[in-house]
């Protein structure tokens, strides 16, 4: 097997790189280290120049001119039944406007004239972590731009009869490996139906995709953002740092960023500078620069992101230099100027989830995000919410996350299930169609014969909405056994036949209070409202009554539902003062022949359903199924980038 550069489209001028060639500062006489950015993360590869002088050379005439920032990544190939062997780049560039990916939309990058082989199968042998370069079948001095990584160890590349070897002139340092095998986890083109049939002469292009129907564009390709020197050891390559505005000072602070261990900037999505922060104490290290591929190689299972758009990209770091393990470090995050964000959102596990998950993170009193204008500061705490490995260490491992902001009205349910809201899609009658607004949602409940608006005032924003099954807001219940699949006693005898709404309050002030209004179909008449949560008495969540108190509660006139919160007090489920109001529960009408003494009165449906009742199990999987038809209308608008 060889690796094998692709026919080229254009060469550089002689001339062109005659200038390179005299531009170039003289070989160092001794090894260094680079910084590659790519779309899923980046790592740190250290040159052999000492041992292939020639071929570092090469590459780097290729990294000084900027010729491999913004090539895909083009090729996986396995060597041998054992998996995949290597990751090629360093040739491609795909623009989609001028094509499709695997015809006139890509070409090859300009390449110098081929370099002389320096194979040192003995001494630098083609294991995992090393880099060599690509080249022709059968011709050993073919080598021009393309390279890639030994994801494992490929001894049939270190025989001379192979092409005379492959050189290897580099090698992954730390847990750059990490990233080299995330991108390699991906699928090929070829192995994706129906895409088989269009790969032409890049079958072996990893692709990362939500589903099979999605059209291949440059974001479900992995990317090389950008190459170069990372001299203050941050993460951010030094000739971005130096391009920041006020002269590479993106805070101002009249020192250069790029000799600042713990001030980073790098060109956002958007390209666009984000300059970030932390203590002059702590040094921030690792940053990752994640573009748009990262979303779609990570898809949010939860709909958490519906309608929200990621345009300054994402970024993940770590940080280091704390006085003591748990202890805490606040950075701040400079977006450019004029720019506002809605909210912030965390890739990664949390103490309450232990698996990867896209989470919000806003602040709760010790750690998340708070905003201020362009200026997001984001509060950690070793071990705590936001560090990745979730360990008091005296490292802060930071998520990947960024700011978000939302598009659309931003409620998560898709505009044309709103537009069959009753009075032509204006279900709280307004005379504005509830699709065009965020502080109203209507949506069906989950019966499917009704529908449902909730709304809020107008300065506020209603989000991820949805109805769930009465049980599913209980992770104490088990299906398995009906004894325990009972919602708890002080639900019996009321009927739920709407479903139970989830949703969350946000643009509010920290504290402040805030009125959810909630339209039911004429014909009802409730007279209880439940929630599941911790209350200030029980942090344990648990079933309880949220009738008015006179601060908190539900009041209730025929089929319209008042809902009074405080932010932080009873009915707000996370219980802290943040600027968002969490509330899953229900409204509840008496049952025929229940016996309850809360009055109202409505069909009996949803009491046998909850019950458990083995005639009605059916109604359960009815249920199930609209919850999933809702979810997926709703997953198809979420904004990646």
């Amino acid at each position: 097997m060889s690796c094998f550069a692709y026919p080229i489209k254009r060469i550089r001028s002689p001339l062109i790189f005659l200038l390179a060639t005299l531009s170039a500062p003289s070989i160092v006489l001794g090894n260094f280290t680079l910084r590659l950015q790519t779309d899923l993360g980046g790592l740190d590869i250290e040159l052999f120049d000492t041992a292939a002088p020639q071929t570092v050379d090469n590459f780097m005439n290729y990294v000084r001119d900027g010729d491999y920032d913004g090539t895909f990544i083009h090729r996986r190939a396995t060597v041998d039944t054992s998996g995949v062997s290597v990751l090629q780049m360093g040739g491609f560039i795909f623009n989609p406007d001028d094509g499709d990916l695997f015809g006139t939309g890509t070409s090859h990058i300009a390449t110098d004239p081929p370099v002389v082989n320096e194979f040192d199968g003995v001494n630098r042998p083609n294991v995992r972590g090393s880099l060599s370069m690509a080249k022709l079948d059968g011709q050993p001095d073919s080598a021009t731009s393309e390279w890639f990584f030994n994801v494992d160890d490929n001894p049939g590349l270190d025989d001379p009869a192979n092409s005379g070897g492959f050189t290897v002139f580099g090698r992954a340092l730390g847990n750059g490996m990490d990233v080299i095998d995330e991108i390699s986890s991906l699928s090929r083109c070829r192995d994706v139906v129906p895409f088989v049939i269009f790969c032409g002469n890049l079958p072996d292009v990893p692709v990362a995709l939500v589903s099979t129907s999605d059209e291949l564009l440059n974001r479900n390709l992995v990317n090389i953002l950008h190459i170069g020197s990372d001299m203050d050891g941050d993460g951010a390559i030094d000739d971005q740092e130096d391009d920041a505005p006020n002269g590479g000072d993106g805070n101002n602070d009249t020192v250069t960023d790029s000799t600042q261990s713990h001030v980073a900037s790098y060109p956002g999505s958007t390209g666009e500078t984000i300059t970030i922060e932390a203590p002059a104490t702590t040094a921030l290290q690792s940053l990752d620069i994640l573009g748009i591929t990262f979303l779609l190689a990570h898809p949010d299972e939860s709909d958490v992101l519906t309608d929200l758009d990621f345009h300054f990209g994402y970024a993940g770091y770590e940080l280091t230099g704390l006085a003591a393990a748990g202890d805490s470090a606040t950075v701040s995050m400079i977006l450019p100027g004029g720019a506002v964000t809605d909210t912030f959102f965390n890739f990664g596990p949390t103490p309450g989830d232990q698996t990867n998950h896209w989470y919000e993170f806003l602040f709760d009193g010790e750690t998340g995000a708070e905003f201020n204008g362009n200026i997001v500061t984001l509060h950690f705490s070793d071990g705590k919410r936001g560090d990745t490995d979730l360990v008091s260490d005296g490292i802060i491992t930071v998520s990947p996350g960024g700011p978000a902001n939302l598009v659309g009205d931003g409620d998560g349910i898709d505009d044309e299930i709103e537009n069959a809201a009753p009075n032509n899609g204006d279900g709280n009658g307004d005379g504005i169609l509830d699709s065009t607004q965020g502080h109203v949602v209507s949506l069906p409940d989950l019966t499917g014969n009704s529908y449902v608006t909730v709304e809020t005032s107008a300065a506020n924003l209603i989000q991820s909405m949805m109805f769930f099954a009465g049980p599913e807001f209980d992770p104490s219940l088990d299906s398995s056994n009906p004894a325990t699949y009972n919602p708890p006693k002080t639900l019996e005898g009321f009927n739920f036949s709407h479903g139970f709404l989830s949703f969350r309050v946000t643009g509010i002030a920290s504290g402040d209070t805030a009125t959810v209004v909630i339209y039911l179909p004429e014909r009802e008449s409730p007279r209880v409202y439940f929630m599941y949560g911790p209350t200030p008495e029980n942090m344990v969540p648990h079933w309880f009554k949220f009738n008015y108190d006179g601060e908190t509660g539900a009041t209730f006139d025929g089929n319209v539902i008042t809902l009074h919160f405080v932010d932080g007090k009873r009915g707000d489920a996370d219980l802290t003062a943040n600027g968002v109001i969490v509330d899953p529960g229900a409204p509840a009408v008496k049952a025929e022949n229940s016996g309850s003494d809360d009055g109202g009165g409505g069909c009996s449906m949803a009491n046998n359903i909850i019950a458990g009742r083995p005639s009605q199990a059916g109604d359960w999987w009815l249920l199930l199924v609209l919850l999933i038809f809702l979810r997926q209308r709703s997953f198809a608008r979420r904004a990646y980038y």
